[in-house]
């Protein structure tokens, strides 16, 4: 426990923000923002015209899959990426408990502003889920969108009830639920280091100038699927993971509560661990 009264708990969670963070403006908002000069798709797809006669991944199914955004799908890709801008510079503001306690107007605009970017963001990506080059990447894209939007409307349905207390809960989850979008990143590169690493025992075949163009197409488009599939598990488990303490507490709490009440000694080993 820390000076500041922090668990483990919310210092892993802390940590694996700042993670996304990192990964969020490193592998996408700086290189959407500074390498494609966001939003001038002119520049843009003279960039990956260019990148596509280069390097291992160059000619493969990711600068397609990029130019895609820049091209057919600019009309979602373009609202996308100016709400994520918004969502991922201000969400972490709503964590500050000493803004919430001392300065609660900030708390409140910004949550306004990030409910705004979230709603675009979850139609956005369902926009562009669409074109998605795999019907499972599709329909999974789908699928954590409707989820995203179920979950934001209980954070917006609360705070109008003034529950506080469920506002928290629903709000947590949303945060917890969208780093899955920089998760994909940090999952993206490192089974892209694991090819290049030519390791044995690797799930996937290492891209080299040797393979034919259909090989490393076969080769990317499967770890850009893996990284999709395994970031939405993991922001989730990791969410409920987090949440789950507070409600072992709310159990505990409960038990407690249903023993005196019933006038029966109270249990010698708690409820849950």
């Amino acid at each position: 426990m820390s000076s500041l009264g922090w668990s483990i708990r919310d210092v892993l969670a802390v940590v694996l923000i700042v993670v996304c963070l990192a990964f969020a403006w490193l592998i996408s908002l700086g290189q959407n923002l500074f390498l494609y000069r966001f939003p001038d798709r002119e520049y843009a797809l003279e960039v990956l015209s260019q990148e596509k006669h280069g390097g291992l991944l160059g000619d493969s199914f990711l600068v397609d899959e990029t130019a895609s955004l820049w091209g057919p799908r600019w009309m979602w890709f373009a609202p996308h990426v100016f709400s994520s801008i918004l969502w991922w510079n201000l969400s972490w503001v709503q964590l500050i408990k000493w803004i919430r306690a001392k300065h609660l107007w900030i708390h409140r605009w910004n949550g306004r502003i990030q409910a705004t970017c979230m709603l675009g963001q979850i139609i956005t990506g369902i926009g562009l889920a669409t074109g998605s080059p795999t019907p499972g990447i599709k329909m999974l894209s789908i699928a954590y969108g409707l989820a995203m939007a179920y979950v934001l409307a209980q954070t917006i349905y609360y705070v109008r009830k003034k529950d506080i207390i469920r506002h928290k809960y629903w709000a947590t989850k949303l945060f917890g639920y969208s780093q899955a979008i920089a998760l994909q990143r940090v999952y993206l590169v490192g089974f892209v280091v694991v090819t290049l690493a030519d390791d044995a025992d690797s799930p996937y075949n290492a891209i080299t100038p040797s393979m034919h163009l259909a090989q490393r197409n076969a080769e990317s488009k499967e770890i850009f699927n893996d990284s999709f599939t395994m970031c939405v598990f993991t922001a989730i488990i990791l969410t409920e993971w987090y949440q789950a303490a507070d409600h072992d507490e709310l159990l505990e709490y409960r038990a407690k509560e249903a023993k005196m009440k019933s006038g029966l000694p109270p249990l010698e080993q708690p409820l849950v661990r």
